[in-house]
């Protein structure tokens, strides 16, 4: 007789690659003629924008530019600016043909950084990391019986694992004209301008994934006065994405990418007005908990069953960790003041020990000063978040946000002191081998076996859990359990135990 069980369907989103791809790119420059001689580089700056993202059946790619910028001074001391695009481009093989496949990225600038060659000619090198997740759809068939026979033992587990549910992406645009505020020094020649756009609220509503925050805008700039004077703004943005379905019990994850940037004063003569248009890409994924109920193992008391089983894997997060941290770096160097200081998060390092594993998070931060001597340098310094937290063998964690606080930085005879509020969300994730019973046949015992007594007696000749003591007695598990008065799962080694048959 064959065993029928209820079949369920399973839909979520598996992973099915993910890789963080590096690629360093330089450039020359060449100082144009209307600019003087440069005598020393203070300070590299730059603004990644992603321009194309693309899944294909066989390949994942990402493309865009780095818009690097470079302070140096001349040789009167005067400080002074020039540009350059530099592109970089990211593809890797999939490991089989989707035609479903979606591509979610996360892409950091880990470095920008520049050297005199000679007095009229620059090199910039730039570091970028882009980690490329490709996701589709899929479903798993769960199998179960309901109301099974009393002479049908089922050894049931819950697993509630959390998965991609679902994804979306929306595209938006801020156009701002930004005003100083009164008392400040107008603008005469901008010198730096960077952004940094951060999530500030996120939740599932429906099948919108709706998220606000605020884009940082941070300038440097030289006023009528000559003086090099910093400033931000915080443009307040809210937006959502439409997902295919509606997911209102999940956790909302947005990632947000910048594919354009652009910052020029009102007026070339001085102003206090600047205007800002920036495109923004955002990447919502939505992660519920499905309860995966499944059967591990089958055996019937009074007949012989040879069960059927099915076996796949499935990712699943297990948590998700927020560290908090204020991370500080310094510098010897006597320093007078300090003009600006600009930070962002790099690329984090992972190393596994003792079933833990240990990450240490870098932040960038340039930092522009009068030295003892009254002279405009730059220096890098590189305060480290590091946190730590448990996870299996065959788990993987990553640091999907990071948020960074105002930076505080002193200047003394002793050198330069940052401080910097540091917020980083860690995801731990597992593959999970599922092997669960979904048929089976049903066949009377024999005559033989079929004879048995009422009771047995037995004694355990190692610890044994009472579902396997059961099986092999053709035994249900809970008169084993109640004939003994046993409360836990397993039966320690040596115990004399009365089986009703």
């Amino acid at each position: 007789m064959e065993l029928v069980f209820q079949e369920q369907k399973l839909e979520y989103l598996h992973r099915i690659f993910c890789e963080t791809v590096t690629q360093e790119q330089t450039a020359d420059v060449v100082i144009p003629d209307s600019l003087a001689d440069a005598e020393r580089v203070v300070e590299a700056f730059g603004t990644l924008l992603v321009r194309s993202e693309e899944c294909m059946a066989d390949s994942v790619s990402v493309s865009g530019v780095v818009q690097a910028g470079v302070l140096f001074c001349g040789e009167s001391g005067e400080v002074l600016q020039v540009e350059s695009q530099i592109p970089f481009s990211m593809r890797r093989e999939l490991p089989g043909q989707t035609e479903d496949g979606h591509l979610h990225c996360r892409c950091v600038l880990r470095s920008v950084d520049a050297r005199l060659l000679n007095s009229r000619k620059l090199l910039i090198r730039v570091c970028v990391a882009c980690t490329l997740c490709v996701y589709a759809p899929k479903s798993c068939t769960v199998y179960d019986i309901s109301e099974p026979a009393p002479t049908l033992q089922l050894k049931r587990t819950e697993l509630p694992l959390q998965m991609p549910m679902g994804l979306g992406e929306k595209g938006f645009v801020l156009n701002e004209v930004l005003e100083l505020p009164a008392g400040k020094p107008e603008i005469l020649h901008l010198l730096k301008c960077c952004y940094r756009p951060q999530i500030s609220e996120q939740r599932m509503v429906g099948n919108k994934a709706v998220f606000k925050g605020a884009m940082t805008v941070h300038i440097l700039y030289e006023s009528s006065d000559e003086e090099i004077c910093p400033y931000e703004w915080s443009i307040p943005f809210s937006q959502y994405a439409e997902l295919e379905r509606e997911l209102d019990e999940c956790e909302l994850q947005t990632a947000l990418l910048m594919t354009s940037a652009e910052a020029e004063p009102e007026s070339q003569f001085g102003t206090n007005r600047l205007l800002v248009s920036v495109n923004v890409l955002a990447q919502c994924m939505a992660t519920g908990v499905q309860k995966l109920s499944i059967i591990e193992d089958a055996f019937c008391t009074d007949a012989e069953l040879t069960p059927q089983w099915d076996n796949w894997q499935m990712q699943g997060i297990l948590d998700r960790q927020t560290f908090r941290e204020t991370v500080t770096a310094g510098s010897e160097q006597p320093a007078q003041r300090v003009v600006d200081a600009w930070v962002w998060p790099d690329e984090a390092g992972k190393q596994r020990l003792d079933g833990r594993v240990q990450i240490e998070l870098p932040m960038t931060c340039n930092v522009l000063y009068y030295d003892a001597d009254g002279k405009l340098q730059g220096r890098t310094l590189r305060p480290m978040l590091r946190a730590e937290t448990a996870l299996a063998e065959n788990g993987t964690c990553a640091v999907t946000d990071v948020d960074c606080g105002e930076v505080f930085c002193s200047a003394g005879s002793d050198g330069i002191t940052v401080r910097l509020p540091v917020t980083a969300d860690v995801e731990s994730s597992a593959v999970h081998s599922i092997h669960a019973v979904s048929g089976g046949e049903i066949t009377p015992l024999s005559e033989e076996a079929g004879r048995k007594p009422a009771v047995l007696l037995r004694i355990t000749d190692s610890e044994e859990s009472i579902w396997d003591i059961a099986k092999s007695c053709h035994a249900p598990m809970q008169s084993i359990a109640a004939a003994n008065d046993l409360h836990d799962s397993v039966v320690p080694s040596g115990t004399l135990l009365l089986i009703p048959l």
